[in-house]
């Protein structure tokens, strides 16, 4: 299938989706992964349907039910709404740190705020993006100097430039992204491919880490115990598994791109950094005492708990891709 298409230069402009030549085959393999994950939730429940839904899996795949068709839509529609909806994202996300680490409100309005001018600013003004964790340090550091209380400044100052350079730098690369992806055409199926390969990686370390775990072979080998003892050596190479079978999906449309032998590696890039951004969040949670970073979706916990990993791969993904491409 021929994946060029012609569309307008700013990936941030409004595109019918329909007129995009990977929308429908992505909404059947979107409704065919939605199938085969209902099969195998309802053999998990022994082939029942009685309280299907109730179980941590089942809420998991409800939350999924709206996630997905929400990327998916922000995705393919473009224009200001995908701005709109990754600066909503990381509001929200940033709201969950402040409330983990009680940062003063200040501190929090800051990171609001920089928020939305590091997504104006990738989407805008791309030439001065990578300026912009000198802009993050020299404000919390101008806030921290004039609270005037070393230890309290200091810590304050550290964990907002942590969540800035952990979500907000880290997350604006989608817009980058969406700009590499529009220089080769505008399918946008890069951002798509990310939609399948990150959930898909942590479903794959979910399945074969309990896998292992119930035969009781493998699972001794932890990643970082102290930090997040189910993690394990073997649901690594569940992540990259998971990883796999998201670029296997998006391959026909993404296989212009590179050759084959760099989707592979594209695969364990997403796969182990994947797990790499689920362990940063978990010791971030494991220092502050907290087991989710709030009850917004269903089976998950709260946005950071749904997009620790993303937040990772997004950057490597981007880098390797404007390296070989």
């Amino acid at each position: 299938m021929n994946t060029n298409f012609q569309g307008i230069s700013d990936p941030y402009t409004y595109i019918n989706p329909l007129l995009n030549p990977i929308f429908l085959p992505v909404v059947k393999r979107t409704i065919l992964l939605y199938l085969v994950g209902f099969i195998l939730i309802w053999l998990l429940n022994k082939g029942k349907l009685k309280n299907i839904w109730s179980t941590n899996v089942g809420q998991r795949y409800l939350s999924w039910l709206v996630i997905g068709p929400l990327y998916m839509f922000t995705v393919f529609f473009g224009g200001d709404l995908a701005l709109v909806v990754l600066i909503i994202l990381l509001i929200v996300a940033l709201w969950e740190v402040a409330k983990i680490t009680r940062i003063s409100r200040e501190y929090v309005i800051a990171l609001y705020l920089l928020a939305a001018i590091s997504v104006y600013i990738a989407s805008y003004h791309r030439e001065y993006f990578y300026s912009l964790p000198l802009m993050y340090f020299g404000m919390v550091t101008f806030l921290a100097n004039r609270n005037n209380d070393p230890k309290r400044g200091f810590f304050y100052a550290a964990t907002a430039l942590f969540a800035l350079i952990w979500l907000v730098f880290s997350l604006s690369h989608f817009v980058l992204l969406g700009h590499l992806n529009n220089i080769l055409d505008s399918t946008k199926s890069l951002l798509i491919l990310l939609g399948f390969a990150v959930p898909l990686s942590d479903i794959g370390a979910y399945v074969v880490g309990n896998f292992f775990h119930k035969i009781k072979f493998l699972d001794q080998y932890k990643l970082a115990s102290n930090i997040s003892p189910k993690k394990t050596y073997v649901g690594a190479l569940g992540n990259v598994l998971g990883a796999a079978l998201g670029v296997w999906i998006m391959y026909f449309a993404i296989q212009q791109y590179l050759p084959w032998y760099h989707w592979i590696i594209i695969a364990g890039i997403i796969g182990l950094y994947g797990v790499s951004g689920d362990i940063t969040e978990s010791m971030f949670k494991r220092y502050f005492s907290v087991k989710d970073s709030s009850k917004l979706i269903p089976g998950h916990g709260g946005i950071l708990d749904r997009i620790d990993s993303a937040a990772r791969v997004i950057v490597v993904l981007y880098y390797y891709l404007v390296l070989v491409l």
